[in-house]
């Protein structure tokens, strides 16, 4: 699965690339929050999907982490 992706990322250009990949962190954390959105445990979801939806938060909030600690420091 992931060589099949690998192949079909290949047929496009660096500058067709560029419109769908985040420059900088900044847009990164943009990107993973329109992708990744807060969503509250509903009654349905497993303990597994609980902790996946954590996860991702965890993450994002960590690369925030991270590009709040650059822009404070001189």
């Amino acid at each position: 699965m992931i060589t099949k992706n690998v192949d079909k990322i290949k047929e496009f250009s660096p500058e067709q690339l560029s419109e769908f990949i985040p420059n900088n962190l900044e847009e990164t954390i943009a990107y993973l929050k329109v992708c990744f959105p807060t969503k509250l445990p509903t009654i349905d979801m497993s303990d597994r999907e609980i902790w996946i939806e954590v996860g991702k938060q965890i993450i994002i909030e960590y690369l925030e982490n991270k590009e709040n600690s650059r822009n404070v420091q001189p």
